[in-house]
């Protein structure tokens, strides 16, 4: 089942991070039919300038990737103040990178390969809260 995220007023704006172009496409996608809007990008540098330049309800960013990793782009968005809510999406779920995100002020960790069903119900509680 999907979840229907726009309200009367409001439009959610999720930033979707990662080097994986299938992935990123593929989540897209399905947030789009529960009525998200979404952005792709595929790296650090390219998601600090659209999280400079617009509001986004929620970034969902990957951990490994190229030059940076989704632990850099978190320390940004905490020096940066800025107020949004961040899930790590993730192969590696090892005791230590379980540990390492529990540490941040991610809204939570969604593993792959994950289903459908825990993607919507990820998002909609990190928006929650």
């Amino acid at each position: 089942m999907t979840p229907s995220a726009n309200s009367a007023q409001e439009k959610h704006n999720v930033l979707i991070v990662d080097d994986e172009e299938r992935l990123s496409r593929f989540v897209g996608m399905c947030l789009n039919r529960a009525g998200y809007e979404t952005t792709t990008c595929r790296s650090v540098d390219e998601a600090r300038a659209l999280l400079s330049a617009e509001k986004w309800s929620l970034v969902l960013t990957d951990l490994v990737m190229p030059n940076e990793t989704g632990f850099d782009l978190l320390r940004w968005i905490d020096d940066n103040r800025l107020e949004i809510p961040v899930v790590i999406l993730t192969a590696h779920s090892t005791p230590a990178v379980v540990k390492q995100v529990a540490q941040t002020n991610a809204a939570a960790m969604l593993r792959k390969p994950f289903s459908l069903d825990n993607l919507y119900k990820t998002v909609s509680s990190a928006m929650a809260a």
